[in-house]
């Protein structure tokens, strides 16, 4: 079967209204325009850096991918068809080559080509969870489960391998099991509105008769399959390394507060979520703001300017890492100006991309993005 290029997007909303057969999922979400010019942006970057380079075969791994998260499929296919020799033994390029075979519709060639970047890892993570996604849709449901237990050994708790074990219990017509597990993945805050989804999708499914779920759900498979193909290999990496913590204003006034003739100006890292791939601020980062906004129109550090400095991880292209944390921070910005009436001179918004890494340790790691803000001159 055909998958259309649209499954790409995070969200397949069923509605399950009725125990009938013929009924047929709601068409999915287009892509917002938020993440339409972020994708955009993203693919002329990761061209240009091909163009320049063009046996980079990182440059080229990631202009595929991207083009794959963008719904681009065909066009992400033909990049890595006519690959340099050097890739014949290249697990990344197989890895990906596999995800691409699942989202044109096959499954055994897609399996296959996964399996064999296997041989050349054991740690990928990614990889087994899209190794279970392969199974699920030939419905090999214990194969899947296998795959998706390998993937938590090396990734434990990982809310998107969670998300795609559960739909795999639910379409295997486990679905009191597939709700425990969709509310387990809930606990992670990651993908929350894709899990949210899917655990009302199944939880509808349940309260109607057994037959009629599985052929309902049946209808819908390859569009929450391809969605938590997706959701997986966006994920950050799986490290133990160390968190940003959130800091209360108190403290964050403290800090920045502190008179330090012969140390480095203070500054505190925060914790900010923006949308995939892009400057838009996320909802629930707004409390974090609210916290950053009330320290620095308290007292007399409103009478201080202040860097606000944006920093990725490792992930991705210079270049392009460099773009976006210029184009977050400038975000923060914006908003302190706006909700807290700071004067924009007071503010000057910086990216580093992944030069100044936190933990060169897990470059990729969680604690690499953050905003940093750190007290300059006195007005």
């Amino acid at each position: 079967m055909s998958i259309p290029r649209r499954i790409l997007v995070l969200s397949a909303t069923f509605w399950l209204s009725a125990c009938i057969t013929s009924e047929t999922p709601k068409p999915l979400a287009q892509t917002s325009p938020e993440y339409s010019t972020a994708f955009h942006e993203a693919i002329e970057d990761a061209e240009k850096r091909l163009r320049d380079k063009p046996n980079d075969r990182e440059a080229r791994l990631n202009l595929a991918r991207t083009l794959r998260w963008a719904g681009r499929i065909e066009d992400a296919a033909q990049v890595l068809d006519t690959p340099p020799t050097a890739f014949a033994n290249d697990t990344k390029f197989w890895a990906e080559r596999g995800k691409l075979s699942l989202l044109q519709g096959n499954s055994l060639q897609g399996l296959a080509q996964l399996e064999r970047a296997t041989q050349g890892t054991t740690g990928d993570w990614r990889l087994y969870s899209a190794i279970g996604i392969a199974n699920d849709t030939m419905n090999r449901y214990g194969d899947a489960e296998i795959a998706y237990r390998k993937a938590l050994e090396l990734c434990p708790n990982d809310a998107g391998i969670l998300n795609n074990l559960g739909v795999s219990q639910g379409l295997s017509g486990r679905l009191d099991q597939a709700v425990l597990t969709l509310k387990d993945a809930l606990h992670f805050g990651q993908h929350t509105d894709l899990i949210n989804r899917n655990l009302r999708l199944f939880t509808r499914a349940r309260d109607l008769c057994a037959t009629c779920s599985t052929d309902y759900l049946k209808q819908g498979d390859s569009l929450i399959l391809a969605a938590g193909l997706t959701a997986t290999d966006q994920q950050g990496s799986c490290t133990s390394g160390p968190q940003t913590p959130q800091i209360p204003p108190s403290a964050m006034v403290e800090t920045l507060a502190a008179i330090t003739p012969d140390a480095p100006p203070p500054s505190v890292n925060i914790k900010v979520y923006f949308e995939f791939d892009s400057a838009t601020l996320k909802p629930e980062t707004m409390d974090t703001l609210n916290t950053l906004g009330e320290a620095l129109t308290y007292g007399e550090l409103n009478n201080y300017r202040f860097q606000i400095a944006g920093h990725t991880d490792a992930v991705g292209l210079d270049d392009y890492n460099l773009k976006l944390s210029s184009q977050r921070a400038q975000a923060v910005s914006n908003y302190l100006v706006t909700t807290f009436a700071i004067d924009p001179a007071r503010l000057e918004a910086v990216g580093f991309g992944e030069s100044q890494l936190l933990d060169w340790d897990h470059p990729d790691g969680e604690v690499n993005r953050r905003v940093q803000v750190t007290r300059l001159d006195h007005l």
